[in-house]
Parts: C-alpha cells; sequence; structure tokens
C-alpha cells in the first residue's frame, strides 16, 4: 500500500512539474507533398510521382524536452496515369500521363522529442498515427478507381527549430490501409487485371507559431 501511494505521489509529482514546464503553441503548418502510390497485382502499370500540398492549424504541446503536436491539414496527393502511348518511335515509346488528384482532410498526432545540434541549433524527431478523409476527388477513369473515403497510417519526421517561432522539417506518411480499393486495368494480353493501390507520401514542411 505505501508504495503505490509513493508511486501516485512521484506521478502527481511529475505531470505537476510537466505542467508547469508544458509550453503551450498555435500555429500554421504548409509543405510540399510527394506522393508515390505502389499497386497490388498489376505489375505493367509504371507511374510517375505526383506533387501536391498541404496547409493548415496546428498545436504544439512541449515540456522538458518532449511533447506532442497535432494539425487539421488540407492535404493534396494521388498519382500521374499512363493514359495512352506516343509510339512514333516504337523502339521507345512514351506515355502520355494524367493526373489524378485527390484531396484530404489531413490530421497527424504526433509524440515529438526535442534536443539541441552542438548547443546551437533546436531538433526535434517525431512519430505517431494519422487520418485522413477524402473530400474531393477527379472523375474515375472509366469507372476503374475506386478512392477510398478514409484512411490511416502512422508518419514519421524530423526537422530543425531555427527561431523560436519557426520549424522545418521532412515528414514521411506510411499507409496502413489501401487508398484505393479496387484498380482495373489491361494487362499485357488485353484482360483485366484487379488490384488495390496505397500511397506513400513525402513531405518538406514548415510550421510558424504566433
Amino acid at each position: 500500500m505505501k508504495k503505490k501511494i509513493a508511486l501516485f505521489t512521484f506521478a502527481i509529482l511529475c505531470m505537476s512539474v510537466f505542467s508547469m514546464q508544458a509550453g503551450i503553441r498555435i500555429g500554421v503548418k504548409a509543405g510540399v507533398n510527394l506522393a508515390s502510390t505502389s499497386l497490388s497485382e498489376i505489375k505493367n502499370l509504371k507511374m510517375d510521382n505526383l506533387t501536391g500540398f498541404q496547409l493548415g492549424p496546428m498545436i504544439e504541446l512541449s515540456g522538458l524536452g518532449l511533447g506532442f503536436d497535432a494539425a487539421i491539414l488540407y492535404s493534396q496527393y494521388g498519382m500521374k496515369i499512363p493514359v495512352d502511348v506516343n509510339v512514333t518511335d516504337p523502339a521507345n515509346p512514351k506515355f502520355n500521363f494524367k493526373n489524378e488528384t485527390l484531396s484530404s482532410i489531413l490530421v497527424p498526432v504526433n509524440l515529438k522529442m526535442k534536443f539541441s545540434l552542438m548547443g546551437m541549433l533546436g531538433a526535434y524527431v517525431a512519430a505517431g498515427p494519422y487520418v485522413n478523409f477524402k473530400v474531393s476527388s477527379p472523375s474515375d477513369i472509366l469507372k476503374q478507381w475506386d478512392a477510398q473515403s478514409f484512411g490511416a497510417g502512422v508518419n514519421v519526421g524530423l526537422g530543425v527549430e531555427l527561431i523560436k517561432h519557426v520549424q522545418v522539417g521532412i515528414n514521411y506518411q506510411i499507409p496502413v490501409t489501401d487508398d484505393y480499393s479496387k484498380i482495373s486495368w489491361l494487362n499485357e494480353v488485353g484482360g483485366v487485371v484487379n488490384g488495390k493501390g496505397r500511397t506513400k507520401i513525402l513531405s518538406i514542411t514548415a510550421a510558424y507559431f504566433f
């Protein structure tokens, strides 16, 4: 019983110290997304990366070098799909691509650890889950692409704090759910192949705290 009381008291003291040291900051986050979609079962379809952006409010809670951050971001992702082939040179055909850009509301929540680099520059590492909710998408190509309305995954990131109000970082989103539930595509012999797709996103971001 005494051990439980001591542990409880210690926990309360730790929480009190953290509360006194904790700082809450509100800011705005923006970034550039580089989306890369991988497909299952469809091996003959080659796609280019798609560039989009993200923008929205952000909150950070930190104390004693450890804390959390969360954001609500308007985020673009998707893929560049080959829609036809330029056969002027049969030995070196070139695909013409169409952008398939999806827009979503992205909500990441990260555990964040801050530390100093050589006592001169602030740095951080962060990791945590995210969810996104699709808000718009292009018309599906011949109804062959079914984009999911909800997605989830994990993200990891790192960055630096240049001054007290500015953070610049790199973040990588790894999905654990399918972004496309059904993708139909013609294979080499003209048959239809169905697969699923997931989109990984590398983001370069900047946040400004008021």
